[in-house]
């Protein structure tokens, strides 16, 4: 796990769930890194959309095109999963200080 009590550096970057992962800089703010988890989840989501209309009548795939689809989903939900876990990290890393200062109110 990657040592955070200085500033993150990219060599810090994080590979989270996967073997086939995406590098995700350690410096983004979390607002950004949900921004990229919710553009894979609407990807994977339109992959599934696209399977269902398979079902509409001249539609037609083969085995070959729905292990492609299984595979590009299966990367998307990987990296939508590893993004929101390092923003997960992010948002807590930034609330940090503000619990250590003291008494409030």
């Amino acid at each position: 796990m990657p040592n955070f009590t200085q500033t993150p550096r990219l060599e810090d970057a994080l590979c989270l769930t996967e073997a086939e992962c995406l590098l995700i800089d350690p410096r983004a703010d979390h607002d950004a890194l949900f921004d990229q988890a919710e553009a894979r989840l609407e990807a994977a989501s339109n992959l599934m959309f696209t399977l269902c209309q398979l079902d509409t009548p001249g539609a037609s795939a083969d085995a070959r095109d729905l292990a492609n689809v299984a595979i590009a989903s299966r990367f998307l939900l990987a990296d939508s999963h590893d993004l929101l876990m390092a923003a997960r990290l992010v948002a807590k890393r930034q609330q940090a200080p503000a619990r250590k200062g003291g008494r409030h109110g």
